[in-house]
């Protein structure tokens, strides 16, 4: 289902997508569980304490088991009490995958 397209900033689609998902910002870091994905950006549910604001430059570090996670830069473009939602500095395939 397609984002708000009256919004510029979420012209693409989003999908559903269950893993996890660490959010870097400085020495700060949380994990976090996915709630959709796009070819721009991602939405997680917000963990507790945390202290995220809009604009904050982050490093997302996506994995679904143990070994190697995804980095992709990023900034907060969106703070809710429930959720977080991110856009990427560049577009990634859905979900991101690793630079080889």
């Amino acid at each position: 289902m397609p984002d708000d397209l009256s919004n510029p900033g979420r012209d693409s689609f989003r999908v559903p997508y269950a893993a996890m998902v660490m959010v870097v910002r400085g020495n700060d870091a949380w994990v976090c569980e996915m709630q959709d994905l796009s070819s721009g950006g991602c939405g997680v549910f917000r963990p507790s304490q945390c202290t995220l604001q809009e604009a904050d430059i982050v490093q997302l570090y996506f994995y679904e088991e143990v070994g190697p996670a995804v980095r992709v830069d990023a900034r907060v473009a969106r703070v809710e009490d429930s959720s977080l939602g991110f856009e990427y500095h560049e577009l990634q395939q859905v979900p991101p995958v690793r630079n080889r």
